[in-house]
């Protein structure tokens, strides 16, 4: 090979090369554009997702929108009320509840969270009434099947208190009753 065909070869390359470079550059910048149109329908995609979410939402805390039960399924009192005391007093509290539709009470067996025979007699029994009465309002509330909530709160197997409500009635006019003797 001489001097002058060395030369042209290397020329030939570095222009070769040059032009793959170019190619390169060229194919970056084309799939650029692609990248971008994606990017930009995902976040449009995103922000109407978030629009439908925000609509459902107002439109759940409005009231407008009622769950939806399936067909035949029939809302249970006792299991509402068996609900509120879980909101109330845990799942620890083992809550058993009963529906009677002839006379449309609930009646709702559970272990008091709240009581503690080391506190007084007097703390006790607001504890007692508190939860008893929260439990009676929340099973209660916007629930027109049931004509009384009865609260039955035990601790071990002593029944302590019992709490009767009535749709209508007012929070403070619930009825507490507590066994005699409570410790």
């Amino acid at each position: 090979m001489t001097p002058t065909s060395a030369k042209a070869a290397s020329a030939g390359r570095a222009a070769r090369r040059a032009a793959a470079r170019q190619d390169a550059s060229r194919g970056r910048a084309g799939s650029r554009l692609p990248r971008a149109i994606a990017g930009g329908v995902l976040a449009v995609a995103f922000a109407a997702g978030g629009v439908l979410l925000y609509g459902r939402i107002a439109q759940v805390q409005r009231g407008a929108v009622l769950p939806e039960i399936p067909q035949g399924v029939q809302r249970d009192p006792a299991t509402r009320a068996r609900g509120a005391v879980i909101s109330i007093s845990g799942e620890a509290s083992h809550p058993a509840a009963a529906y009677d539709p002839a006379s449309g009470t609930v009646t709702v067996r559970f272990q008091s969270r709240y009581y503690d025979p080391k506190h007084s007699a007097k703390l006790n029994r607001q504890y007692l009434a508190t939860e008893g009465k929260l439990i009676v309002q929340m099973a209660l509330y916007n629930d027109s099947a049931v004509a009384q909530i009865v609260a039955e709160l035990y601790h071990g197997g002593q029944r302590l208190a019992t709490v009767m409500g009535a749709p209508g009635q007012d929070y403070a006019a619930y009825t507490v009753q507590y066994a005699p003797g409570l410790p």
